[in-house]
């Protein structure tokens, strides 16, 4: 990979009065295909037509990547369960010491959050309506040093956090962004 800047391909499609951008190069690699959700983005973040670097080509086109999304939507994942109160817990209040309290607490919360694929099948169906304008725009991505391995990732701050959470959770994003390149 060099160091110069890489152009990822978005196709652009709108969403009410909304312009986004779909990722149309990493969208194939993600393992957790609920994911997909994460590579739009507003067009606002993506560069011009008159961007300088190397162009990535587009990896699926932009009816199948509309298409998943509404299949992400369809989705039943099982929701949250509230912790079931037992009597050890009930009488966990009366014998334990407040820091034990706090963290026994904590625990249960954590569990009772909202599944990331759930959070996922409520993005996709906001998205569902997405209609196509059968343009592409780019988003300009860098090679950076990330925990010992070059990834591409793009300049934008915003996008940035994403792509890089999405290659710490995701192997097949993980595995396409070190080897993605010109």
């Amino acid at each position: 990979m060099s160091s110069r800047v890489v152009l990822v391909p978005f196709h652009l499609a709108r969403l009410g009065k909304r312009i986004v951008g779909l990722d149309a190069f990493f969208w194939p690699s993600l393992e957790k295909r609920y994911r997909v959700v994460l590579l739009v983005h507003p067009a606002e973040r993506l560069g011009e037509a008159a961007i300088e670097g190397c162009q990535l080509p587009a990896q699926v086109d932009i009816g199948s990547q509309i298409g998943e999304i509404r299949e992400i939507a369809q989705r039943k994942p099982e929701g949250p369960r509230a912790p079931r109160a037992t009597m050890r817990r009930r009488f966990a209040w009366f014998l334990l010491p407040l820091n034990m309290l706090r963290d026994m607490l904590r625990s249960e919360a954590e569990e009772f959050q909202l599944s990331e694929e759930l959070q996922a099948v409520g993005l996709a169906k906001i998205l569902r309506e997405l209609e196509p304008l059968g343009e592409t725009r780019y988003a300009v991505f860098e090679p950076v040093e990330e925990d010992g391995e070059k990834l591409l990732l793009p300049v934008d701050d915003h996008m940035r956090r994403i792509y890089r959470e999405l290659a710490r959770r995701d192997q097949g994003y993980r595995r396409a962004a070190s080897q993605a390149g010109c």
